[in-house]
C-alpha cells in the first residue's frame, strides 16, 4: 500500500547517529510545521534481543557501559506494548554527546535497534475563532465530503472510532458519543494532570510558555483531540451546534498528545491499545476500534515503532487513517503518513482544490475537506472545542484548517461504511473509499493525484436496500440488483427497514411474481375463471401465478380429479426451477450434451434438458466437487439469494 520506510538500525553509528540527533523526527511546533527551533531528543526506544529483554540486569548493564566514557545516565522508563524499552539519556548533555552515547548503546550486542523516541504534534493548523454555523465541509456542492446524503443509509451506528490525541473535553454535542478512553501519556510532565498513565483520558491542556519546549514563543491550548472528535462524531439533530459525519458512531478517545506535543512511544502504544492490544501495567481495552484517527505526524522516516504498531492494527482489522501533514512538502517526508498500511489523508480547501499547506504526492491515498481560513474563518472546518486558553473551561465551537480536519472526515466515512456493512474488511472499506472518490472540483480539475472524498457515494456503494443483505454476503450485488430492477421489494419490517430473507426458499407464487416483473410487467388480463383449482381469483398473485400458465411457463398438477393444482405455497425445487428458467426463455433449441454437466443429474432425469442448458448458459453452475466435479442438488429448495443470482445471470445472459 505503501513504499518501505528507512530504518535505523543497530549498526548506527558516528556521524550517522550525530545526522539523526541534529534532523529530530519533528521540528515544528503544535498547530503549524516548518520551525527548527525544537531542541533534539533525549528520550530513546531500544529493541532488545529476547534474551536481554527478560533480564533487567543485563539491560542495566548496557546502560552503564554506554553511558560510562562520559559519565553519562541512561534511564529506563519503560516496556512498550511493542516490546521495545523506553529510555532517558541525561538531557544535560549536547547533541554531540548524546549521539555518542545512543552510538554504544546500539552497538550492544544484545542492542537489536536504537531510534529517537521523539514527540509528534497535532497536525492542525492555527485556527481562527469566529464562529460561523456552516458545514460546507459536509455538504455535496463545491468542495463538500457529501455526508448528509449518506445518513439516511448508515449514520455510523455501532462503530468505534478511536481517536489518538490531546484527549477530550466535556462538550454537550460529544456526551452520548464518548466512550471510557485512556490516558496512555507516560511523562508526568507532557500530561500536565500530575501523574503517569490513567484511566482518564481528559484533555488537560496543550499549552505552553514562551520558551517552554525548546521554542521561543508559547501557545495555548489547541483541545485539538475535541476538535477531531467532533468532526468524527458530533451529536445530529440534537438542536445543539454541528453534526459529525458519523453522528451515530462511538469515539475512543486515546490520550497520547500533551504539552509540546506527545513521544512516539505513547502513540505507538496507543494505536497498539486502541486496536485491541495488551500493554504494560494498563488493562485491555474493553471496545476496540475498528477506525483509528491519528491526526498528527512530523517530518521524518516512519520509525519501527510507529510501524509495528499500524501493523498490529491492520493484522486485528482496524483501518488507521493519518493525515499527510502541513507542511506544503511530499507526503513521503511526513510520519506516520509514509508508514505502510495507513490510509493517509490530503486537505483541501472549500472550492475543492488541494489546501496550500496540504503535503502532496504519490503516498497520499485520498483528499478531504481540511480547510483553508487565510480569507476569513468560515473557510476553515467548524467543530467542537473548548474555550479554555490554557486549563478547560467552558465548551464552544471554533474553525480550524489542516490536514488534521481532513483525516477525520475519512475516520467517519470509513465507520459510515462500517456500520452500513460490519462484515467489510478494512481493506474493502480503503478501496471503496478510494473507488467513489470524485475528481477535485478546484483548480487541480480535472485531476491532480488522489480524488476528494466522496462519502454519499462510498455508502451507497456498500449499502444495501434490505437491512438483512450486507455487501459481504454472498449474492449481495444480485439481491440488490433485484430491487433496483423492481422484481422484489422484500418485506417492511416494524422498525420501517425492508429485509430480503436471504436463506428463506422461494414459495411458487413469489417464482410467479419474479418471473413476471422479470419480463417487464406486461400487460396482461387475468382470466375469469382461475387456470389452478387452489389459487382463486382473489389470491395477491393471481395475476402473475395465471400469467405464468398462459405463457406455457407453468402447468401445474393434473389431480385426480382432472383439475390443475399450483401449489402456491410450496417451495420451489431447483429442478423445477430451471423448468421455469426454459420455458421463460422460449424454451429454446439446446444441444443436449451427452455427458451430464452434474454428477447428480443423469441423463435420463426428467429435467436433463432443462437444467443443462441452465448450465451452458452459465446461470448455475452447482456446487463444486472433488477432481474437478459439480452437483446441482435437484429436490433442494431454491433460496431467495440464489434465486436472486439465477435471475440477475438470466438477465445479463439475454441481455433483457
Amino acid at each position: 500500500m505503501k513504499i518501505s520506510c528507512s530504518r535505523l538500525l543497530r549498526t548506527v553509528t558516528g556521524a550517522a547517529a550525530l545526522l539523526l540527533l541534529s534532523s529530530p523526527l519533528v521540528s515544528a511546533p503544535a498547530l503549524a510545521h516548518g520551525s527548527s527551533d525544537a531542541a533534539p531528543p533525549s528520550r530513546f526506544i531500544v529493541t532488545f534481543n529476547e534474551r536481554a529483554a527478560a533480564s533487567s540486569s543485563t539491560r542495566e548493564q548496557a546502560y552503564v557501559d554506554a553511558g560510562r566514557p562520559l559519565g553519562a545516565g541512561v534511564t529506563e522508563l519503560r516496556r512498550t506494548g511493542s516490546g521495545g524499552t523506553v529510555v532517558e539519556v541525561d538531557p544535560g548533555l549536547t547533541a554531540e554527546e548524546t549521539a555518542a552515547v545512543v552510538s554504544a548503546l546500539a552497538s550492544v550486542p544484545d542492542v537489536e535497534h536504537v531510534e529517537p523516541d521523539v514527540l509528534l504534534y497535532p497536525s492542525a493548523a492555527a485556527p481562527n475563532d469566529p464562529l460561523y454555523p456552516r458545514q460546507w465541509n459536509l455538504q455535496a456542492s463545491g468542495g463538500g465530503a457529501d455526508a448528509a446524503a449518506a445518513w439516511t443509509s448508515s449514520t455510523g451506528k455501532g462503530q468505534v472510532v478511536a481517536v489518538v490525541d490531546t484527549g477530550i473535553t466535556a462538550h454537550t454535542d460529544l456526551q452520548a458519543q464518548i466512550l471510557p478512553g485512556y490516558d496512555l501519556i507516560s511523562d508526568p510532565a507532557v500530561a500536565s494532570d500530575g501523574n503517569g498513565r490513567d484511566p482518564d483520558p481528559r484533555d488537560e491542556g496543550d499549552w505552553y510558555a514562551n520558551g517552554s519546549c525548546g521554542r521561543t514563543v508559547g501557545s495555548a491550548s489547541t483541545w485539538h483531540g475535541t476538535h477531531v472528535s467532533g468532526i468524527v462524531a458530533a451529536s445530529a439533530n440534537n438542536g445543539t451546534g454541528i453534526s459529525g459525519v458519523a453522528p451515530g458512531a462511538r469515539i475512543l478517545p486515546v490520550r497520547a498528545l500533551g504539552t509540546c506535543g506527545g513521544y512516539m512511544s505513547d502513540i505507538s502504544d496507543g494505536i497498539m491499545w486502541a486496536a485491541g492490544g495488551q500493554l504494560p501495567g494498563v488493562p485491555l481495552n474493553a471496545t476496540p476500534a475498528r477506525v483509528i484517527n491519528l491526526s498528527l505526524g512530523g517530518v521524518s522516516t516512519c520509525s519501527a515503532a510507529m510501524q509495528k504498531a499500524v501493523d498490529f492494527a491492520a493484522e486485528r482489522g482496524a483501518l488507521v487513517v493519518a493525515a499527510a501533514g502541513n507542511d506544503n512538502i511530499p507526503a513521503d517526508r511526513s510520519q506516520p503518513a509514509n508508514c505502510n498500511n495507513v490510509l493517509a489523508v490530503g486537505a483541501t480547501d472549500r472550492n475543492g482544490s488541494r489546501a496550500p499547506y496540504s503535503n502532496f504526492g504519490p503516498l497520499v491515498d485520498l483528499m478531504a475537506p481540511g480547510g483553508n481560513t487565510s480569507g476569513d474563518s468560515s473557510g476553515g472546518i467548524l467543530s467542537t472545542i473548548n474555550n479554555g486558553r490554557s486549563v478547560p473551561a467552558e465548551e464552544g465551537y471554533t474553525y480550524y484548517q489542516g490536514t488534521s480536519m481532513a483525516a477525520p472526515h475519512v475516520s467517519g466515512a470509513a465507520a459510515l461504511l462500517l456500520s452500513a456493512d460490519p462484515g467489510l474488511t478494512s481493506r474493502q472499506v480503503e478501496s471503496t473509499l478510494l473507488e467513489t472518490a470524485r475528481e477535485l472540483p478546484g483548480s487541480c480539475a480535472p485531476r491532480c493525484g488522489p480524488g476528494l472524498l466522496n462519502i454519499s457515494a462510498a455508502v451507497a456503494a456498500v449499502a444495501s436496500p434490505f437491512a438483512d443483505v450486507p455487501k459481504s454476503m454472498q449474492f449481495s450485488d444480485d439481491m440488490r440488483w433485484m430491487a433496483e430492477a423492481g422484481i422484489s421489494t422484500g418485506w417492511t419490517e416494524a422498525d420501517g427497514t425492508s429485509t430480503y430473507r436471504p436463506l428463506e426458499p422461494v414459495k411458487r407464487d413469489a417464482m410467479a411474481a419474479f418471473m413476471y416483473r422479470l419480463a417487464g410487467s406486461p400487460d396482461f388480463t387475468p382470466p375469469r375463471v382461475s387456470p389452478f383449482a387452489d389459487v382463486s381469483t382473489g389470491n395477491p398473485f393471481y395475476r402473475e401465478i395465471s400469467w405464468l400458465a398462459a405463457e406455457g411457463i407453468s402447468t401445474g398438477w393434473v389431480e385426480g380429479s382432472g383439475t390443475s393444482t399450483y401449489r402456491p405455497l410450496q417451495p420451489v425445487n431447483r429442478d423445477a426451477m430451471a423448468a421455469f428458467m426454459y420455458r421463460y426463455a422460449g424454451s429454446p433449441d439446446t444441444s443436449v450434451p451427452p455427458n451430464s454437466p452434474f454428477t447428480d443429474i443423469a441423463p435420463t432425469n426428467r429435467f436433463y434438458t432443462e437444467i443443462s442448458w441452465l448450465a451452458s448458459k452459465g446461470i448455475s453452475t452447482g456446487w463444486a466437487g472433488g477432481s474437478g466435479t459439480s452437483t446441482y442438488r435437484p429436490l433442494n429448495p431454491v433460496k431467495r439469494d440464489a434465486m436472486a443470482a439465477f435471475m440477475h445471470r438470466f438477465d445479463t445472459a439475454f441481455n433483457r
